[in-house]
């Protein structure tokens, strides 16, 4: 499937597909975009969690390449918690590029898609131009934990209706003076994504690889450029995470920015697309 919309700058073509292990993907495009970017959302959520004036905003230098991680959106949904690990969800990525046929690309993980992000530049470093790390970790002795009552409120989201389902993750996420800011924004995410919730057996599924995941031993040794960025606020993802990571992977720039929570690219959608543009060239 193939449809056009228009920013204020060149037309945006998107063009959708799935892999022969069921990833579904979109690549967002338009005749200015030159290098790849591949975006790799975090727990529970489906490519269409992107903000689409982030991704268009971006597709006016990048193919951008976003994709529903299994157990989300349009992909499969394996019902085993133990099909559910970072190393196959970077499989499940490298299946995506393959098909596309993107021999480099940078790459963008958020959460915990900078995970899977982490397992994919140590398994293919000659595919990844560069590494952008938005609120993430790497889990092991590196990751700091949240307030305990947080993890269980984002394991178990609460409300009698779709959007109030929703609203119990975003309020983990923002504060209440943040989340009345962007709830423009996170009702387009809603209309977005509606159609295709994350299940019960999708969340545990990323609940279990998160929990399992450890990239400490191999951090020493990534070696494409590589920043890492993160909200002071975040509470979800405490920003020691972020401090972490940027004093285990060589030569990595951190950049914290102040009153910023988890959810940047929403929050502070423009400064990310800067960093974004000065860190993938």
């Amino acid at each position: 499937m193939t449809n056009l919309s228009s920013t204020a700058n060149a037309p945006v073509t998107d063009g959708d597909g799935k892999t022969s292990g069921g990833i579904y993907f979109c690549e967002t495009s338009t005749p200015a975009s030159r290098d790849t970017l591949v975006l790799v959302m975090g727990y529970g959520g489906s490519g269409r969690i992107w903000p689409r004036r982030f991704v268009e905003k971006l597709a006016q230098k990048y193919a951008v390449i976003a994709y529903d991680n299994r157990g989300t959106g349009y992909s499969i949904v394996p019902q085993d918690p133990r099909q559910y690990t970072i190393k196959k969800m970077s499989r499940d990525l490298d299946e995506v590029v393959t098909q596309l046929g993107v021999p480099q690309f940078h790459l963008l993980g958020y959460s915990m898609g900078s995970c899977i992000a982490l397992q994919y530049a140590h398994d293919h470093p000659a595919k990844v131009k560069a590494l952008f790390l938005l609120s993430g970790t790497a889990g092991g002795a590196l990751y700091v934990k949240p307030d305990p009552a947080m993890s269980a409120a984002l394991a178990n989201p609460q409300g009698d209706t779709l959007w109030e389902l929703y609203m119990s993750s975003f309020q983990l996420m923002y504060s209440p003076e943040t989340l009345n800011e962007v709830e423009p924004q996170l009702r387009d995410i809603f209309e977005a994504s509606k159609d295709t919730p994350t299940t019960v057996a999708g969340l545990a599924g990323h609940s279990h690889a998160f929990k399992q995941f450890d990239g400490t031993a191999f951090l020493s040794g990534l070696q494409m450029p590589t920043t890492i960025m993160a909200g002071e606020d975040d509470r979800l993802m405490p920003v020691q995470n972020s401090k972490n990571l940027a004093n285990a992977i060589p030569d990595a720039r951190l950049v914290l920015v102040a009153g910023c929570q988890h959810g940047a690219q929403v929050q502070c959608q423009d400064l990310v697309i800067q960093e974004i543009e000065n860190s993938c060239r």
